[in-house]
């Protein structure tokens, strides 16, 4: 990729620090610049002056059409939310559910991914069947067909996996449970931004991301995508005056919008879906496909030094069509001591992980030599 350093330069933490935690990204100046100017257009003339909420309001549908380009979608099946945990409480909670209904998760999942599904086993009485992770599609179709049942209502699974960066083959699996007859949800957290995500191509029914990881926007932004044949079916279970199209208090009635921004309630921060606008734009500019590949580049460099280590087991896919720019590994000896915090003290290298388990993200503006130096520090201390 060209002019690696002309896009560091906008990132200022990366003078001072190898940044490969894709949690939360870092921020770049533009999408900083762009919060800031929102917010000191709401201080100088007053939130409520009509010119700064149609400047606000301009933004944020600039965002969703951003979004709207980047799953490949309609904007009017883009709901913005405010992470992915957020989207997945709006499917978990507009579906009609009856005790002894059932939904399939993995072994793999983020607790956003999982504890809105174990709540409404708590709460409604629904089962939560769990599907074992495995990296060959035949056998993980197979898993998934013993486990979808009459009374399964949906599949709820990881795009790209937060624990192994598992890229799942989301198409195929997708086929398969709609062969079922039952529609699936991909949390997709690590994959917006950083793979192409088509969801018209995929075929799935909802899809939820964000922008505060690989797209490197601030927190408090994200965005679901709701088939607009699922749009009557998906229930609104928050609501505010955004939600409706008419509101009629004396009467006690009212009506949902018909599009995915009847799940848009309540106050939010416009200034920060400005600041996505802007990330999104910087996104197009570079190309997701030139992202994925650089890396999935610099991930498979890492993978490759993993295998000269004896103390660690890789457990991301080698093949470079299974995984993506996350590489987690597993130190396989007894107490093992997670190296996150000595190397941010030693090396100024920020990476995320839980005793034996370590994560670590290479965000496209990474150098190959940071890649050396995190393959050394690991290695040598340990």
């Amino acid at each position: 990729m060209k002019n690696i350093d002309a896009i560091r330069a906008n990132i200022p933490c990366l003078e001072k620090y190898s940044y490969l935690n894709m949690s939360y990204g870092p921020k770049s100046t533009p999408v900083v610049d762009e919060v800031v100017r929102l917010a000191r257009l709401t201080e100088s003339e007053g939130t409520l002056n009509p010119d700064v909420q149609d400047e606000l309001w301009r933004m944020y549908e600039n965002a969703r059409d951003g979004v709207a380009r980047l799953l490949s979608a309609d904007r009017n099946e883009i709901s913005m939310t405010r992470h992915v945990t957020e989207g997945m409480n709006i499917v978990a909670t507009g579906m009609d559910w009856s005790p002894g209904d059932e939904v399939i998760i993995s072994d793999e999942e983020h607790p956003g991914g999982s504890l809105p599904w174990m709540n409404l086993a708590r709460r409604r009485g629904i089962k939560v069947k769990m599907v074992e992770m495995t990296y060959d599609l035949e056998e993980l179709l197979s898993r998934l067909g013993h486990l979808i049942g009459p009374r399964t209502k949906i599949v709820s699974l990881s795009h790209v996996s937060t624990k192994s960066g598992f890229l799942m083959p989301a198409k195929e699996v997708t086929d398969f449970v709609h062969n079922k007859g039952v529609p699936i949800v991909f949390d997709g957290a690590h994959a917006g931004g950083l793979v192409d995500v088509d969801v018209k191509e995929i075929g799935c029914d909802f899809y939820t991301t964000c922008g505060h990881k690989w797209l490197l926007a601030p927190q408090g932004t994200g965005f679901l995508y709701v088939n607009k044949d699922r749009l009557d079916q998906l229930q609104v279970t928050w609501l505010g005056a955004a939600t409706t199209e008419n509101w009629d208090l004396p009467n006690l009635t009212f009506d949902p919008k018909p599009n995915a921004d009847k799940f848009e309630y309540g106050t939010r921060d416009l200034t920060v879906y400005g600041g996505l606008s802007v990330a999104l734009d910087m996104a197009d500019k570079i190309g997701i496909t030139n992202i994925s590949a650089r890396s999935s580049k610099l991930a498979s460099i890492m993978k490759n030094k993993v295998t000269d280590m004896p103390f660690f087991e890789l457990m991301t896919p080698m093949d470079p069509n299974l995984s993506t720019g996350v590489v987690t590994l597993i130190d396989q000896r007894t107490n093992p001591e997670n190296p996150a915090e000595r190397l941010l003290n030693d090396h100024n290298i920020i990476i995320t992980g839980k005793d034996e388990w370590t994560r670590i993200s290479f965000p496209y503006f990474t150098r190959e030599e940071e890649v050396d130096r995190l393959a050394d520090a690991i290695n040598t201390e340990n």
